[in-house]
C-alpha cells in the first residue's frame, strides 16, 4: 500500500488496526495523564482527538475523566469500542469537531497532529480545540519535533514497519500557531521516543485557553 498523505495513511491504520493497537497498547502515558488532570478540576470532560485503539481514553478515565474519543480511523475506533464499552468513541474528523462550543475542559491530543496535511490544516485543528474548550481548559499536545529541513516525510519505521505520513514541529512553531489561536503556552519541553526509536524526540507541551 503506497502511502501519499493524510487519507492514505488513515486507510493504513483502517486495514491494520489491531496489530498496531497491540504494538502500541503495551506502553501507557498515565504519568503524563497525571500531569495533566492535575491542570483541570476534579472530574473533568476530557475530549481525546486521534484517540486510536482507545489505550489513553482508558487511563484517563481511570485516573477520574470523563472522556470522549475521536478519531478518522474506523479500524481503530471499532477496536476501542471494542476495549470499552464505558467511552463515547466516535469516527471524526478534529478540523470539523461534531461539538458544541466550550463543551471540554480539556483535550488530549497524543501524536494525532502528527499525520496532518498541511500548516492550515494545523491552524484548522487549533482553531476548533479553542471552540470546544470551556473557559481556562488545558489543551495536551505531543507530536514529533522537527530537525532537518523538511516539514513532512513518509517513514517506515519499527513501531508500524510499514511507511506513514509524518508532518514535524518546531517548539517556535507551536509557540506561534498556538498563540494565534488563542492559547497561552504553560509548559513544553521535549522528550525521547518512549519505543526507544533514535530518529524520533517528541514535543510534549501544555496551554490554557
Amino acid at each position: 500500500m503506497k502511502i501519499i498523505g493524510n487519507k492514505d495513511t488513515i486507510d493504513w491504520y483502517d486495514k491494520n488496526a489491531k496489530k498496531y493497537a497491540s504494538d502500541s497498547d503495551n506502553i501507557t502515558f498515565e504519568d503524563t495523564a497525571r500531569q495533566f488532570l492535575k491542570k483541570i478540576k476534579p472530574n473533568p470532560k476530557i475530549l481525546e482527538v486521534g484517540c486510536g485503539s482507545g489505550r489513553d481514553a482508558i487511563t484517563l478515565t481511570e485516573l477520574g475523566a470523563s472522556v470522549t474519543g475521536i478519531d478518522a480511523s474506523e479500524g481503530l475506533i471499532k477496536v476501542a469500542k471494542q476495549k470499552s464499552s464505558d467511552i463515547e468513541f466516535l469516527v471524526g474528523n478534529f478540523l470539523d469537531l461534531p461539538f458544541q462550543d466550550g463543551t471540554f475542559d480539556g483535550i488530549w491530543s497524543h501524536a494525532s497532529l502528527v499525520h496532518l496535511d498541511t500548516t492550515e490544516d494545523v491552524e484548522t485543528a487549533f482553531r476548533q480545540f479553542n471552540r470546544v474548550l470551556k473557559t481556562d481548559g488545558y489543551l495536551y499536545i505531543y507530536v514529533k519535533k522537527q530537525y532537518e529541513e523538511e516539514k513532512t516525510a513518509i517513514v517506515s519505521d519499527s513501531l508500524s514497519n510499514h511507511d506513514r505520513f509524518f508532518r514535524y514541529y518546531t517548539e517556535d512553531e507551536l509557540t506561534l500557531l498556538l498563540t494565534k489561536a488563542g492559547f497561552t503556552i504553560d509548559e513544553i519541553t521535549t522528550e525521547a521516543d518512549v519505543h526507544g526509536r533514535k530518529e524520533v524526540t517528541w514535543i510534549k507541551l501544555f496551554a490554557k485557553k
